[in-house]
């Protein structure tokens, strides 16, 4: 399973951390994880193709996606991603915007089933964002 992110500051960054310690400690058999901002845009590409379970976690900048997350979903709509099992995790402060416009990019590829539920990080995690991506996890473990 692909754990992919977008992070600013480092917050988004250890919310996937915890994320991806929570799956495999739900026993998710291999978790990858991987900072598109600071990582091979190819090799993430290539992780999303080689799992049926992706996690993308992405704050939300100026309204819109953290723009290396954006690259990377359109990236994967271009290599006609489907057929997979995607859970979404959103940052922000005020309001935050990028589980929906991240949903929104998936909907638009074939047969990819998205988690109805999502996580919704305030700035950094909090003892309410770990209860809610171990929901999350749930709900992906169980697709």
């Amino acid at each position: 399973m692909l754990v992919a992110c977008a992070s600013i500051h480092g917050n988004t960054a250890k919310a996937a951390a915890k994320l991806a310690e929570i799956l495999e400690a739900k026993g998710a058999k291999k978790v990858v994880l991987t900072d598109l901002a600071r990582c091979d845009i190819a090799e993430a590409v290539e992780d999303a193709f080689r799992y049926d379970k992706m996690v993308t976690l992405c704050a939300t900048y100026d309204g819109g996606l953290f723009p290396c997350m954006e690259e990377f979903l359109h990236h994967l709509k271009s290599k006609a991603y489907q057929k997979r099992k995607v859970a979404l995790v959103e940052n922000g402060s005020w309001a935050p915007m990028a589980a929906k416009l991240m949903r929104g990019i998936f909907e638009g590829m074939k047969e990819i089933e998205v988690c109805e539920k999502t996580a919704s990080i305030r700035s950094a995690m909090k003892a309410d964002t770990v209860k809610e991506l171990e929901e999350l996890a749930d709900e992906l473990l169980a697709m």
